[in-house]
């Protein structure tokens, strides 16, 4: 379709779309709305007459109530969800297991298993919040308990679960350099399965940027947060710095894009931010900026 025939509406409608066929993965009408692509708000009334009109043109399709540019053929999400949720299942027990180690504030699904559009096989990504200056203790424990538990193989086609994100509950706002599309979208999307303190409304109020992509997103947000309070034990600062170096200093010789900070620990050696991102333009047809 011609941007000409586009208005501001159609173009949210036509980029949330876009972006969805990146995965071949059809959006219901609520999916759409709450992950509207946008820095304007629309209402349903207004969102139905586009697609509806959308429709009539031949740029998108409507199949089983879910809705999906014409040009791409979607994946069975019906199926996609059982597997997203048998994988979950099959690991409850386990992040029950995780959530007993005292520094975590936070676990939550991100990425496919998020959008509920896992494959056979896949792994569900997991983003942890620690206490203040106990990051890399929780991680140690983390990759500690995985691996008596035998859920980190050393062939990562074989894992079911994928600990990539740690962050420091005193800097929860995301890298400035690093905001775009693809990290608002895994931000909006993300599951809490565990949180305290309320962790999860401080991480959406630490990123509320994420609105610069997706203003429609709706979160009740307190007004104020009760004050935390965290550790001052020397010892185990100490402890903590140790766990850093040890652990930085085995994983040094395998590190290429990752970030490991006493803030922040990104692995994500395969980074699929870039080619998503662009292919996502691709599909959009447009030259602009997203």
């Amino acid at each position: 379709m011609e941007k000409s025939k586009l208005n501001i509406c159609g173009l949210a409608i036509h980029k949330t779309l876009a972006y969805s066929a990146v995965f071949k993965y059809p959006l219901s009408f609520h999916q759409l709305c709450a992950n509207l692509i946008s820095k304007n708000r629309f209402g349903g009334k207004q969102i139905r007459k586009e697609l509806k009109k959308q429709e009539k043109e031949g740029a998108i399709t409507k199949y089983k109530g879910r809705y999906h540019l014409a040009s791409i053929t979607p994946v069975d999400w019906e199926e996609r969800k059982k597997v997203t949720n048998k994988l979950i299942r099959h690991n409850r027990w386990v992040f029950e297991l995780l959530e007993k180690i005292p520094w975590i504030k936070m676990v939550s699904i991100t990425g496919s298993a998020a959008n509920y559009n896992m494959e056979e096989k896949a792994d569900i990504d997991l983003m942890f919040i620690t206490s203040k200056k106990r990051l890399w203790l929780t991680r140690g424990f983390v990759f500690l308990i995985l691996k008596i538990l035998n859920k980190l193989p050393k062939d990562h086609k074989n894992r079911e679960l994928c600990p990539n994100i740690f962050i420091d509950e005193s800097s929860l706002g995301w890298i400035k350099k690093r905001r775009n599309l693809y990290v608002a979208q895994n931000i909006i999307s993300m599951q809490p399965i565990f949180d305290k303190d309320e962790m999860y409304f401080r991480f959406m109020s630490a990123n509320k940027w994420v609105k610069d992509y997706y203003y429609n997103f709706k979160l009740n947000l307190p007004e104020k947060f009760t004050p935390v309070k965290s550790s001052k034990s020397i010892l185990i600062n100490l402890i903590e710095k140790l766990a850093m170096s040890l652990q930085i200093n085995y994983m040094k010789n395998k590190m290429t894009t990752e970030i490991a900070t006493s803030k922040l620990i990104h692995f994500n050696k395969n980074d699929n931010s870039r080619w998503i991102l662009v292919s996502f333009k691709k599909l959009l047809k447009l030259k602009t900026t997203v």
